[in-house]
């Protein structure tokens, strides 16, 4: 894999309105959980940056591109992150994923070729639109749904030249625990336990 066209964009953007705190800097076994999502993108990407709004991830040493309108919306953070990239390919990661692995991520680039969007789809049909591949090639379809206020991503999704990748028990590396993400704070009680992923 060519990690010199590859950017890595962890979105770190979310309200965390079910939290209650910032749940980007929310640490798992002495790791916050951006560093979780950085850590899986490094060894495909040159470059790895974060989406948000905030400016308190100096500790990172990635650089931190805000969102070029206010709304907040996932869909938001894609959108202008794309426009700032300088690479065709970029590997989108939420940052509340942190069970997430390089393999995983892998397995969806090598899937993405002739695609804009690329996400994985569970065996019970649903989209995880938080963790693909998005071309700056997508970035048209992003602003048509922006455009009209419509920030649902899986609509966009469906509607952009997308490869829905099936992921389960069927792949030697696939975990049940790999999309597990942290939303509430039971959430977070939950994965206290967790163990890391083989990358």
């Amino acid at each position: 894999m060519n990690t010199k066209s590859i950017t890595g964009i962890v979105l770190a953007g979310g309200r965390s309105s079910r939290m209650g705190s910032d749940k980007s800097l929310m640490e798992l076994k002495d790791k916050s959980l951006v560093e979780y999502a950085i850590d899986a993108l490094k060894p495909l990407c040159s470059k790895v940056v974060i989406s948000s709004n905030n400016s308190v991830y100096g500790f990172t040493g990635c650089e931190v591109w805000p969102d070029e309108l206010p709304d907040g919306a996932p869909m938001i953070g894609i959108y202008s992150c794309l426009k700032r990239s300088e690479t065709e390919i970029n590997i989108i990661l939420s940052c509340d994923m942190p069970l997430m692995s390089t393999a995983m991520l892998e397995y969806l680039l090598a899937n993405s070729e002739n695609y804009d969007i690329t996400v994985p789809v569970h065996s019970d049909g649903f989209i995880e639109p938080l963790c693909g591949i998005y071309k700056q090639s997508s970035i048209e379809i992003l602003k048509e749904f922006i455009d009209r206020s419509n920030f649902r991503l899986n609509q966009c999704i469906q509607a952009a030249s997308s490869q829905l990748v099936p992921v389960g028990p069927q792949l030697s590396f696939f975990s049940s625990s790999l999309f597990s993400n942290i939303n509430t704070p039971d959430d977070y009680r939950n994965l206290q336990s967790f163990q890391q992923p083989v990358t």
